[in-house]
């Protein structure tokens, strides 16, 4: 049940828009400047004019598109963060692409208790051909 607040602070302030509890930049939403405040919850919402304008009950918020523009918005930025991502590890070292791999010290030893020298030489080794020189 999508849940959506957009609040007009003032003439000259920055407007607050919130989808689900997430906040949002409300400068890509082209909001008409007579709303003061929209809020939605579920089926049904209210829409609040600073003009002397009455209030507005409202069933229907789609002409306001927020769903689809913040989910375009949210596959836009999950794309960016997955590039960089991408990019990062393109850029790493067979060396650091190792490390980054390893258990750290505290497990190889336990490996090397409970499975021995030669279990632990194979977790090893895995890391190695994965991440040849």
């Amino acid at each position: 049940m999508t849940k959506i607040i957009y609040l007009k602070d003032g003439e000259n302030s920055k407007s607050q828009l919130i989808i689900d509890g997430e906040q949002v930049d409300s400068s890509n939403y082209g909001i008409d400047s007579k709303i003061h405040a929209i809020q939605w919850e579920g089926s049904k919402g209210e829409i609040e004019y600073n003009d002397g304008t009455p209030n507005k009950e409202i069933t229907d918020i789609s002409s306001f598109d927020f769903t689809t523009k913040h989910a375009t918005e949210k596959k836009v930025n999950e794309d960016a963060i997955k590039k960089e991502d991408e990019d990062y590890l393109a850029n790493m070292t067979y060396a650091d692409k190792r490390s980054a791999e390893y258990p750290d010290i505290g497990d190889q030893l336990d490996d090397i208790y409970h499975n021995g020298i030669d279990g632990w030489k194979s977790t090893i080794k895995a890391v190695k051909d994965k991440y040849p020189k």
